[in-house]
C-alpha cells in the first residue's frame, strides 16, 4: 500500500463552513449512505427505503438535510441502494436547489459502505467529509466539536461513538484508549455475548487519504474492513463521543420511539410554520377538516387534506399522514398512519404503524401491529425475530396459510430426498470413507461448527478433503486466496489432499450434510452455512441469511460458486430469502445437478 500524506490533504480551504470549527480546516460535504440491514424494518421497506420513512409526515432524509444545512454544509451526496425513493429524492433536490447542492449516486451492485465512498470520491474534493448512515435521525449533535477533535488529532478517520445499551441485538463494538484512539473493532451477532462499552453512532469524519485504501473492484465495508486496514497501516483512527440527540432507526420500535422522543422534546421536526395548533399540542396541515364532535388528545400531528369525522377519537402521541380519512366512531391511539390511509366506521388502532394507502375495514380492531397492503413470505422472513409489536398484518390474510403449507412442503421434500439419497448412495459413502482414510492420515469426516437459522450453532459434516493441520495453516495463505469475500478459496490450495480435490470438484464431499438436513439443522436449498467470523464483512447480509435455514445448495452456488464475486453472493442470498417458493427450490435443485456435472466454479 502506498504511503499517504493524509495531513496535508484537505488543508487547502481558507474559511470554515461550520460555525465554531478551527479556522485551519473546513467541512462542507456530507455523504448519506443507504442503510445496511433495512430488512429489520420489513415489511415497511418493500416499497419505501428507510431514508424516506415519514417522520412527522416529512421524509427522514429531508430532516437530516435540514440539519446539515443549519450547520453550514453546502454539498450532500445521497447514495441510493435501490431505485425506490429516487422520485421523492428528486423532488427534495428541487426544493433545496437554491440552498444546498444535492448529488445522487445509484448503487448498481452491492459495494459495501466504504466501496460506495470510493465511487463518489470525485464529488467530494480534497477536504475532509462527513459520512452519515441514512437511517439516522439527527436532532442536533456537536458537529463543531467532532471537527475540531478530528483536526487536533490529525486523524485519518474519527468515529462518532456512544455508550452501549443492553437492548442492542447486533453488536458493533469498540475498545477505545483513554486518548480516544480506536484499539479494537468487533462486529458480532446476538448469539455471542462479548461486548465493550462503546458503540458506533454511524457518523464518521474522514480524511481523503482513505481513498488510497479503497479498491474500486472489490466489496469493502467501513467497520469490518476499511478501519482495520487503516489501523494495520498505522494511521490514526480516533473516536469522539457525540453529544446531542440522534437515533438510528434499526427496528420498528425505534421508529415509534423517535416520534415519542421528539414530541416530548418539542422538536424542530414539527414545522410550526406549515401547521396550525388548533388545540393544546394538536397541529394540523392545510385543507384538513375536523368535526367539532371529534375528540383529540395531543400530542398529535395531522397532515394536509385529512378528514376526521364525527365521534372519531385520536389519542396521542400520534401522527396522521397526508390524505387520511378517519370515519365515524374510529379510535386511533398512539399510532402512526402513513399517507392516504382510510379507517372505516368504528375501526380501531392501538400502538400500530399503518402503511401507505391501506384501508382498515368497518369494525376492525388492530393492536400492536405493523399493517401493510399485503404480505409475502419474504417480508416476514426478513423481519427481526422479536418485536415489542405483536407482529404484522395485511390485506392478504391467506399468507399465514400459504406460509404453513410452504414450510410443510419444504420440510417434507428435504427429509424425503435426503433419505432416498442416503439409501441409494450408502455404497458410495463406504467407498469414499475408505479412500479418504487411505489417502492421508486423519479422520474420515470433517466436522465444524457453523451458524444455522437465527445464528444457532450446529456441527456441519463433510468428507475430509484437506490435511488435518489445514486450519492452522490458513493464516499463512490468506494473501493468496482467489476470492474477495469472507470465505477462503484457492484454485491450487496446497492443503487439499489428492482425493480431496476430486471430491470437491464433484461436490461429493458435501454428501454427509444430508444427515444435517434430516436433523432439521439444514435444508437442501438455502444460503450456505458459514462460521460467524466469515459473515462479519456485511452484517445486513448476515442477518438476512440467518433468517432461514442454511442449505447444501443455493442460488449463489448455481450461479458459478467460487467464480462469482462477493457482491453477487450477497445479492443472490438476499434474493433467495425474499423470493422463497417451492418452485424456486426445485429450479435450484435441477440447476445444481447441471453445475456439479459441469464442475463450474468447483475447486
Amino acid at each position: 500500500m502506498a504511503e499517504v500524506d493524509y495531513i496535508k490533504l484537505g488543508s487547502q480551504a481558507k474559511s470554515p463552513a461550520i460555525t465554531g470549527v478551527d479556522p485551519d480546516t473546513i467541512i462542507s460535504s456530507a455523504v448519506l449512505l443507504p442503510m445496511r440491514g433495512e430488512e429489520r424494518l420489513s415489511p415497511l421497506t418493500r416499497r419505501v427505503s428507510p431514508n424516506m420513512f415519514p417522520l412527522f409526515n416529512e421524509p427522514l432524509i429531508e430532516h437530516n438535510i435540514e440539519f446539515l444545512l443549519s450547520k453550514g454544509l453546502t454539498d450532500i451526496v445521497a447514495v441510493l441502494s435501490e431505485k425506490k425513493g429516487a422520485g421523492q429524492l428528486e423532488s427534495i433536490k428541487e426544493k433545496y436547489r437554491t440552498q444546498i447542492n444535492i448529488h445522487t449516486y445509484q448503487e448498481t451492485v452491492p459495494r459495501g459502505t466504504a466501496g460506495m465512498l470510493g465511487d463518489v470520491a470525485s464529488l467530494l474534493g480534497n477536504q475532509s467529509f462527513l459520512v452519515i448512515d441514512s437511517s439516522l435521525y439527527i436532532e442536533d449533535i456537536d458537529l463543531a466539536g467532532l471537527v475540531n477533535f478530528h483536526h487536533s488529532k490529525q486523524a485519518v478517520v474519527t468515529i462518532g461513538v456512544r455508550h452501549g445499551q443492553k437492548e442492542t441485538s447486533n453488536f458493533e463494538l469498540l475498545k477505545i484508549s483513554p486518548e480516544g484512539m480506536v484499539k479494537e473493532v468487533h462486529i458480532i451477532h446476538h448469539s455471542k455475548d462479548r461486548r465493550f462499552p462503546w458503540l458506533f453512532s454511524d457518523i464518521y469524519l474522514f480524511d481523503p487519504a482513505v481513498f488510497e485504501f479503497i479498491n474500486p473492484q472489490k466489496y469493502l465495508d467501513i467497520k469490518e474492513q476499511l478501519i482495520p486496514q487503516l489501523q494495520q497501516a498505522s494511521l490514526p483512527v480516533y473516536s469522539y463521543e457525540l453529544s446531542g440527540y440522534y437515533r438510528s432507526i434499526n427496528r420498528l420500535e425505534d421508529y415509534l420511539g423517535i416520534h415519542r422522543d421528539l414530541f416530548a422534546m418539542h422538536s424542530r421536526a414539527v414545522d410550526f410554520k406549515k401547521k396550525e395548533e388548533i388545540l393544546e399540542r394538536v397541529w394540523i396541515g392545510k385543507d384538513t377538516k375536523i368535526s367539532p364532535n371529534s375528540y383529540l388528545l395531543g400530542p398529535i400531528v395531522i397532515g394536509n387534506n385529512c378528514h376526521i369525522a364525527e365521534g372519531a377519537q385520536i389519542i396521542g402521541p400520534a401522527v396522521i399522514g397526508d390524505g387520511c380519512t378517519i370515519s365515524e366512531g374510529v379510535i386511533v391511539r398512539e399510532s402512526i398512519l402513513w399517507r392516504d390511509v382510510t379507517f372505516e366506521k368504528r375501526a380501531r388502532s392501538d400502538y400500530c404503524i399503518i402503511g401507505e394507502s391501506l384501508r382498515v375495514m368497518h369494525g376492525e380492531r388492530l393492536m400492536n401491529l405493523v399493517m401493510v397492503d399485503d404480505l409475502r413470505r419474504g417480508d416476514v422472513n426478513l423481519m427481526a425475530r422479536q418485536y415489542k409489536l405483536n407482529g404484522v398484518g395485511g390485506k392478504n390474510f391467506a399468507y399465514s396459510v400459504n406460509n404453513w403449507i410452504f414450510n410443510f412442503i419444504k420440510r417434507t421434500v428435504d427429509v424425503s430426498i435426503s433419505i432416498i439419497l442416503l439409501l441409494i448412495m450408502w455404497p458410495v459413502f463406504i467407498i469414499i470413507a475408505m479412500v479418504v482414510k487411505l489417502d492421508s492420515p486423519g479422520p474420515v469426516f470433517f466436522r465444524q461448527q457453523r451458524c444455522g437459522k437465527y445464528g444457532q450453532l450446529f456441527n456441519m459434516f463433510k468428507f475430509r478433503t484437506m490435511i488435518v493441520t489445514a486450519e492452522s495453516k490458513q493464516s499463512e495463505l490468506i494473501s493468496q486466496k482467489d476470492t474477495d469475500g469472507p470465505m477462503f478459496k484457492m484454485t491450487d490450495d496446497p492443503r487439499v489432499t489428492r482425493i480431496g480435490k476430486s471430491l470437491r470438484q464433484t461436490s461429493l464431499d458435501e454428501l454427509p450434510q444430508l444427515f444435517n438436513v434430516i436433523k432439521g439443522e439444514m435444508s437442501l436449498v438455502g444460503p450456505r452455512p458459514l462460521v460467524m467470523e466469515e459473515m462479519k464483512f456485511s452484517p445486513s447480509w448476515r442477518d438476512v441469511r440467518l433468517s432461514v435455514k442454511p442449505g447444501i445448495t443455493g442460488l449463489w452456488q448455481v450461479q458459478g460458486r467460487a467464480e462469482a464475486p462477493f457482491y453477487d453472493w450477497i445479492r443472490y442470498d438476499m434474493a433467495y430469502v425474499r423470493q422463497q417458493s417451492v418452485w424456486l427450490d426445485i429450479e435450484i435443485l435441477f440447476k445444481t445437478i447441471k453445475v456439479v456435472l459441469k464442475r463450474v466454479g468447483a475447486y
